[in-house]
Order: structure tokens, then sequence, then C-alpha cells
């Protein structure tokens, strides 16, 4: 819904729809297979056990199966880059609410581009000790903001291999547990089970919820796909089978993955690898299979900062559509590519470079932390708009020919959505930090509020001159 002022620039303000069909099944697949599991698995399971983690993730995977199922009825009604940024001002009553999750999303993005940045660094700086960290950091930006100032195309392409990458990787890892399980029953005629010295759960059942924020981190990116529909060739054909057939595997990989983990890492394992993943490989003996699990994190890191640089700058285009940001930032080149919303990006994510100052594992957590609420409360959004939309639709406010995917269980797989993401958000208050988290989101909410205000005051003074 463009303002007559960007009916009238000038400048094109256009996306161009350049993704094909391949291009969103790996960015769908691959959008939620991202460091927060192969790096962030370490913390789930020290706090809560194996079994404890299991449970989280699947949870959490349950969760983000019935926000995708909403947000592709959505999507397919209305495909548009913005998502349910741009779904929250057509459905929800007050801008406000697009406003808030409009920047809020696009700050996790860029503090999540920043913190995979990190991560992609700190594995370089193993190879490469000698080169420091927020080098590798700065390297690794310029690379991948110079792939999205090409085309979609460029980013899309990119996005394919690295999550063909990352599913083989986990298909392989699968397999090694699988050996090492059997190897073991073979020698001792015991399996492991994922009970520990104190008990199923070693810090109480509820102390799953406290982890919870570092477990949906690893699912969000999945939502990717809502955005990836505005410039997608053929999205009403393609996105339902996407999305079912994407977040069903996406469980299976992830139970799958972490159980077998689960059963070969010991509760209270004490390793120097950067992942356990890497650590399984090396007790398997096969320490080539180590150094190339290396590789695909590397290539994770990237890729969920080549996600990032992707969804936020189409946030920042949508918002900028909606006359909830910059007008400056609608624009696009002949490409079709928001080339100064990409740069403006990038060069906030040099928050990265702080690695120089604070230390790299405390920098990621730190970025992480920040991050995991805000993808809950997008998922809220998008159920919530679902509702909204489907009740519109039943009242006969919409056309019942634009539900072109339909969302199973009405009302109430929205109702789970929502009310599951308050829990989650709401449990990791109670946690370790999470006075601090919670003062934070506070200020940053306040601040994001108090700008809406600001902002809407100096439209109304442009207007009437």
């Amino acid at each position: 819904m463009a303002t007559s002022e960007a009916q009238e620039s000038p400048y094109p303000s256009t996306l161009k729809k350049n993704l094909k069909n391949r291009h969103l099944l790996m960015i769908s697949l691959g959008g939620s297979i991202g460091t927060g599991l192969f790096i962030g698995i370490a913390a789930p399971l020290s706090t809560v056990g194996p079994l404890g983690t299991i449970i989280a993730y699947f949870l959490a995977g349950s969760i983000m199966l019935s926000t995708m199922l909403c947000l592709g009825e959505l999507s397919c009604a209305f495909p548009h880059a913005g998502s349910f940024q741009h779904y929250a001002l057509m459905f929800i009553p007050h801008p406000i609410w697009s406003y808030t999750i409009g920047w809020l999303y696009w700050l996790s993005w860029v503090l999540s581009m920043a913190a995979d940045l990190t991560a992609a660094a700190m594995i370089a700086h193993q190879a490469f000790p000698a080169f420091p960290i927020y080098l590798f950091s700065l390297l690794i930006l310029i690379v991948i903001t110079s792939v999205h100032l090409t085309s979609v195309q460029a980013f899309g392409e990119s996005e394919y291999w690295f999550s063909t990458i990352k599913v083989l990787a986990i298909i392989a890892f699968i397999c090694v547990g699988i050996y090492l399980l059997h190897q073991q029953y073979s020698q001792t005629h015991v399996l492991p089970t994922f009970k520990t010295e104190r008990g199923w759960f070693p810090n109480g059942f509820f102390a799953i919820f406290i982890c919870m924020t570092i477990v949906t981190y690893s699912f969000q990116g999945i939502e990717l796909i809502g955005n990836a529909a505005g410039e997608a060739q053929s999205p009403q054909s393609v996105l339902p089978k996407i999305i079912t057939g994407v977040a069903f595997r996406i469980i299976l990989f992830y139970i799958l993955a972490i159980a077998v983990l689960a059963l070969v890492y010991p509760y209270g394992t004490v390793h120097s690898e950067i992942s356990p993943f890497v650590w399984v490989f090396n007790q398997a003996g096969i320490k080539f299979a180590s150094y190339m699990m290396l590789f695909v994190i590397f290539c994770a890191a990237i890729s969920a900062a080549n996600s990032a640089i992707y969804a936020s700058s189409r946030m920042l285009w949508s918002m900028a559509q909606d006359n909830l940001a910059p007008k400056y930032f609608s624009v696009v080149n002949q490409r079709g590519v928001p080339t100064k919303g990409i740069l403006f990006i990038a060069i906030i994510a040099l928050v990265s470079l702080f690695s120089k100052y604070i230390a790299a594992e405390k920098l990621y957590l730190y970025l992480v932390a920040g991050t995991g609420q805000v993808g809950c409360f997008a998922w809220i959004i998008i159920a919530w708009c679902q509702y909204r939309f489907r009740k519109g639709v039943n009242c006969g406010k919409y056309s019942k020919d634009m539900i072109k995917f339909k969302s199973p269980l009405f009302p109430w797989l929205a109702f789970i959505s929502i009310i599951m993401n308050i829990v989650i958000i709401v449990g990791v208050w109670f946690g370790e930090s999470g006075h601090f988290i919670l003062l934070s989101e506070i200020i940053l909410i306040a601040i994001i509020l108090i700008s809406y205000f600001f902002y809407k005051k100096i439209n109304i003074t442009i207007s009437h001159n």
C-alpha cells in the first residue's frame, strides 16, 4: 500500500520477481538451519539435559509449524516482501502495531546478522589464528553485501547452495551418530539413555521454558519465506507445498539430529570444540569430517547473515512503502534492488567489529539473546493477522476465493501459536539475566513507541507544508 508520494517519485520502487521455485524451497528449508542449531545447541543441553532439550525443540518446532501454516495462508492471499509487517497494517486496527513489529523485527535481523558474522569469524579465526576475528567479520560483511547489491537472484542462488550444504551435513551427522550408537552397543550391549545423574531434568522441568529463547532462535528465519513470496515468480502455486513439506522436514531434521546428539554426547561434557557436532565427528575418529563440519558451520553462519541482510532490507523497503520509514529506503535500482537499505543495514551490522573489545563468544550470546524474543513477537503477529483475515472471510469482508491455501483448525491453531509464544517470552524473564532482558525490551519498545509519535508528527508537518 504505497502512498501517493511513492507513486509520484521519479525513481523506481518496485522489487522484481526473480526468485525461482528452487530458491524458495532451499531458502525456507535452510533459513532456520543456522548457528542456533550448530553452536547454540550446547546451552540447552547443559541447562535442561538431553530429554529437556528434545522436548524444548519439539515444542518450538510445533509452534513454528502452526505459525508457518498461518503465514502460508496470508502469503498465498497477499504475496508481499514486507510479509507480516504489511499484514499487520492491513488487519490490525492501529498502524502502531505494524510500525512496532516492523522496526523490532528489522533490528533483530540486523543484530542477528552481527551475531552470525561473529560466529563465522570465530570459525575462520580457528583456521587462520593470525588474522583477527573483527577483520574476518568485516571481510565477510563486504562479500555478502556485494552479493545483495547485485540482484535478488544472486542472493537466491547463493542461499540455495548454502542451504544444500547445511541439509547434507545434518544427514551425514545423523548417519555418523547412528554408527557411533551401534558401535557402542556392539561393545557394551548397553544403549545410552536421556537420563542424567541428576534425573531426567537436571534443573527441573520448568527450566525448559526458561531456555526457550535460544531454542526458538534456532527455528526463527523460516518466516523469511513470507518475505521471499513478494519476489517469487509463482508464489500461489509453490508456497503451499513448500510450507507444509518444509515445516515437517525441519522438525524431523532437528528432532532426529538432536536425539542422536543427546545420546552420543554425555551430559556435562566439557570440550574445546566450537560445537558439539564437531565433538561427535572427532569421537567417531573422522578427523577430516570434523574439519568439514567446521566448514559447514562456517557456511551456516554466512548463510544466516546472508538471509538477515535480505530480510531486514526488504522489511525496511516495505515500511518505507507503507510510510512507516523514510521514503528514501523505498527506492530500488534498475535491477529491483533496494541498495540504500542494504548499505544502511551493512553499516549498522558493523557492531560485529566489537569482537575486538568483547570476547567473541560473549558477543555472540548477547546478540542472540537480543533477537530471540523479537522472533516470538513476530510469530504472534502472524497468527493474529491470520485470525483476523479468516474472520474477515467468514464475515464476508473478504472473498473466499482469496484463500489459495487454507490453514487447518481455525481458530485454534492461531490461538495456540499466540499463547505458546507469550509463554516463551514470559518464561525467559525468569531465567538467568531475565530481569536484564525484560528491562532491555521495555526500554527498546518505549523508544520505538516514542519514535512512532515523533515520526507521525514530522509527517503531518511535512504534508501541511
